[in-house]
């Protein structure tokens, strides 16, 4: 279940808003039939992801498994579709109702209903805008006031009072008339102390592309940032996002600190009208000293780049997610030449990356089968030579094609245009420098 108001999954040119809210029953019947609906949405789930094992056999098609779990269920389609859809990316070996509420009824602290209830605590429904938003859990208005609308099959409906708050409603409200489509989860709390609703909304959003670049170079404790004209080629401005709460805070407030992140480099790219480029790390393979190796894998760094990417698209700023690879090598070089620090250089050269990566591949030495700075895949030993011994081979190349007695003078020193973009940006310092604090 999502805890936050607003989900971060985000594809420009749309996002997606997750409103919170909650149902109220009535009376002893209304619970009854949600009650059915709950265990029957749940045994599809179950069914749907045991004959799924059929399915990656080749022993049977989706469509066949909608069809048996239909006929079993008696359940429409579309909630058998929507059943399918909770469970197709799940793992090989998945406990439903979490393994928790399993090792609880093992040792006898739950009961058997108690169990049942929580391992069919969820009902689902994917949006349609070609039926007015959601056909199974639709949101309508009567005399003034929502009500979603459940259909329980056989023609039948529930009518339960909806409650979002009067913040989203003023906001989003447009986005519930229908015009949208908006998906419907309901999730039975544990102990029976109520049901939560989110109301996920698809939304459109106008994407204007700026005339400069915002490079963000990811770190432990900071985000180092450079802002580079798409045209001219030139620094506007570096700086730095103080991230160390991140680090050390406890869990709802880290969230609370991530969006303000977010919110600081939106208001960065709207102020130098600038599209957002998040540098994307691999977090994953990074082996280190021990100390090392909890740091980097303490970073929040995947839902900040998510939140980051949401608030700016939200807002209309385009942000797109790039590989940083090697700019760290090319800010160890930029770095005694430009007297700024490894990580602000590193954030220069992710900028230049970004603009010119002819300039940026001179500088780093990248292979010449790289793609966007990353290799395609690894060489085979006795295969042309990569980085120092490359660039010995060029050299030697080069004094064979161009010897010292023609011309009367040196072969073109590898790497000068590269030089040549050092030398111009340190003549166009003092840039503007920016230290920005999240609290």
């Amino acid at each position: 279940m999502v805890k936050s108001a607003i989900d971060i999954r985000c594809d420009a040119p749309h996002y997606e808003l997750t409103i919170p809210a909650r149902i109220e029953l009535s009376g002893e019947d209304e619970e009854k039939a949600l009650q059915n609906l709950f265990f029957a949405f749940g045994k599809a789930r179950r069914m749907c992801y045991s004959l799924r094992q059929n399915e990656l056999k080749g022993e049977m098609s989706k469509s066949e498994i909608i069809k048996r779990v239909q006929e079993l269920t008696g359940l429409n389609s579309r909630y058998v579709k929507d059943a399918y859809a909770t469970i197709e990316h799940l793992p090989p070996h998945a406990t439903f109702g979490g393994l928790k509420n399993q090792r609880l009824r093992e040792k006898g602290k739950i009961t058997r209903e108690e169990y049942k209830k929580r391992r069919n605590s969820i009902i689902y429904a994917r949006g349609d805008k070609t039926k007015a938003g959601n056909l199974n859990l639709r949101i309508v208005e009567i005399t003034g006031e929502k009500y979603l609308r459940v259909n329980i099959g056989d023609r039948k409906w529930l009518l339960l009072k909806l409650f979002i708050p009067d913040k989203y409603m003023k906001k989003y409200a447009k986005y519930l008339d229908g015009s949208h489509p908006y998906s419907v989860l309901i999730k039975r709390k544990d102990n029976d102390e109520g049901y939560d609703v989110r109301i996920t909304i698809r939304a459109e959003c106008a994407l204007k592309e700026g005339s400069r670049l915002i490079a963000l170079d990811m770190n432990k404790s900071h985000i180092d940032f450079c802002v580079m004209d798409k045209h001219l080629k030139n620094v506007v401005a570096i700086g730095k996002i103080n991230t160390s709460e991140l680090q050390n805070t406890r869990r709802n407030k880290r969230e609370h600190q991530i969006k303000k992140v977010a919110n600081k480099v939106k208001n960065l790219a709207k102020h130098f009208n600038a599209d957002v480029f998040i540098g994307k790390l691999r977090t994953s393979k990074f082996k280190s000293h021990r100390k090392a190796n909890r740091i980097v894998h303490q970073m929040p760094q995947f839902k900040l780049r998510k939140w980051i990417k949401h608030i700016c698209v939200k807002n209309g700023v385009i942000c797109e997610e790039r590989s940083e690879a090697y700019t760290t090598r090319v800010g160890r070089i930029l770095s005694p030449i430009l007297g700024l620090d490894v990580h602000k250089c590193a954030a220069i050269a992710f900028a230049l990356k970004l603009s010119d990566f002819h300039v940026f591949k001179l500088l780093s030495v990248v292979a010449s089968n790289d793609v966007n700075g990353r290799r395609r895949g690894r060489r085979r030993r006795g295969s042309s030579p990569t980085g120092t011994a490359q660039r010995d081979e060029r050299m030697k190349r080069w004094a064979a094609m161009m010897p010292f007695s023609e011309g009367g003078g040196y072969p073109e020193t590898p790497g000068i245009r590269g030089l040549l973009f050092t030398s111009r940006l340190k003549a166009c310092l003092p840039f503007h420098m920016v230290n920005i604090k999240i609290w």
